[in-house]
């Protein structure tokens, strides 16, 4: 019984922790790019694209038939998720010990599992 009951406070000294970290997180926002930085977009952890950016400048320069533009769009919010699952996989694996559970495995991407 006593295991049980020090098993229980471990969770619950887990929980606190990792709804610590994802509170702190919550403002936080990730830049992705492509075509070096034709295309920039903002998001959130969530995976919430928040603003998508388009260089004029860089557009005049090198003009692009619309398929491969978007192709670069497509890109740039792949880079700013990629770059929210790394946030989100280093702050829940700090909870536990540097690893994500296989639980969380497929919110992380195919990497999650093993923790990198």
């Amino acid at each position: 019984m006593h295991n049980l009951a020090s098993l229980l406070m471990q969770m619950e000294k887990i929980e606190s922790e990792l709804n610590t970290r994802l509170s702190n997180l919550q403002d936080r926002t990730v830049q992705g790019t492509a075509n070096d930085g034709l295309v920039k977009v903002t998001g959130d952890i969530w995976f919430n694209i928040k603003d998508i950016t388009i260089d004029r400048a860089k557009l005049a320069e090198q003009p692009f038939d619309l398929a491969t533009l978007e192709a670069v769009i497509a890109q740039a919010v792949n880079d700013a998720i990629g770059k929210a699952r790394t946030l989100l996989r280093t702050e829940v694996g700090g909870v536990f010990g540097g690893k994500v559970p296989p639980e969380f495995a497929g919110f992380f991407g195919r990497s999650g599992a093993n923790g990198e």
